[in-house]
């Protein structure tokens, strides 16, 4: 049997429209690449987008950021956090509600993911080349793909998913072998699509293969989004049920997650998984 779509692109061409982003991000990216941009002209940016300003006021005030005193208003919230963080606050905001579209399992994979990351990053710290916020963000991005072929390609994805089921090889492959391209291709494509940054990319298309990711030095974040991945399906939050998440020990190596880490990344992850339903329930 050959697969009907051998590369991404041919895929994209064909059939995927893949989602913009959505117009804040995008203007609070160009906000942001200015030097001279105050404070109160991001507040607006964000604010003029009614939808993503209640998610982020939520978002805010959530466990998740345990600020304490309640945030009642973006401007509030800017002259709090500081652009960097209201920047992957909002960027989180608009994740959600992609994500809004998925099922409860995959949403809820997402989210721990995201707590997995964070977890892996702040333990790791300078060594992992981004900030445990943006790391969420990666956690939650990283199986955008498979929400694209379920509402794109809905009969194909449910066949790899049954040959996965079945036990004959991951899913990934076999998306690869049904489709042409798994969802971690689908996933680095919107990532680029939405102007996200090539580590980002980068992570997405190689958590389940690293020779997958194109840029080799962005490999050790594929490698702990890969982790943060595994950790999440080990505790219980599979991405789709009956599915068994593989996992490769020199793809921890490459991660710089060894034995003796874990204890403390693991205590880390389930002191936030109180934070999962919060979240959960920001996204629907």
């Amino acid at each position: 049997m050959t697969a009907p779509y051998n590369t991404i692109d041919h895929l994209i061409e064909d059939i995927v429209t893949l989602p913009s982003l959505p117009g804040a991000v995008s203007e609070l990216n160009e906000k942001l690449s200015e030097p001279d941009c105050s404070l109160s002209e991001i507040g607006e940016v964000v604010s003029n987008d009614p939808a993503i300003a209640m998610k982020a006021l939520r978002l805010v005030n959530s466990a998740y950021y345990g600020l304490g005193n309640e945030v009642g208003s973006v401007e509030q919230a800017v002259n709090l956090l500081g652009p960097k963080v209201i920047k992957n606050l909002v960027l989180t905001a608009s994740v959600f509600e992609s994500l809004g579209r998925a099922a409860e399992d995959l949403l809820r994979h997402s989210v721990t993911t995201g707590l997995a990351m964070r977890a892996i990053i702040d333990h790791r710290g300078a060594a992992a080349g981004v900030d445990a916020d943006e790391g969420f963000i990666y956690g939650l991005l990283h199986d955008v793909g498979i929400i694209i072929f379920h509402e794109f390609l809905p009969k194909e994805h449910e066949r790899a998913i049954q040959m996965a089921r079945a036990g004959e090889k991951p899913l990934h492959l076999a998306e690869i072998e049904i489709i042409g391209v798994s969802h971690a291709d689908a996933g680095a494509r919107l990532a680029t699509t939405w102007k996200l940054s090539d580590r980002l990319a980068n992570a997405i298309a190689g958590h389940h293969d690293l020779d997958a990711c194109p840029a080799t030095e962005y490999r050790s974040l594929a490698a702990m989004l890969h982790v943060a991945e595994y950790v999440s399906a080990q505790a219980g939050f599979e991405p789709l049920p009956k599915i068994i998440t593989s996992t490769d020990p020199a793809i921890w190596a490459e991660a710089g997650v060894s034995s003796h880490d874990l204890p403390l990344i693991l205590a880390s992850f389930f002191d936030s998984i109180s934070d999962t339903e919060e979240l959960v329930a920001l996204a629907a």
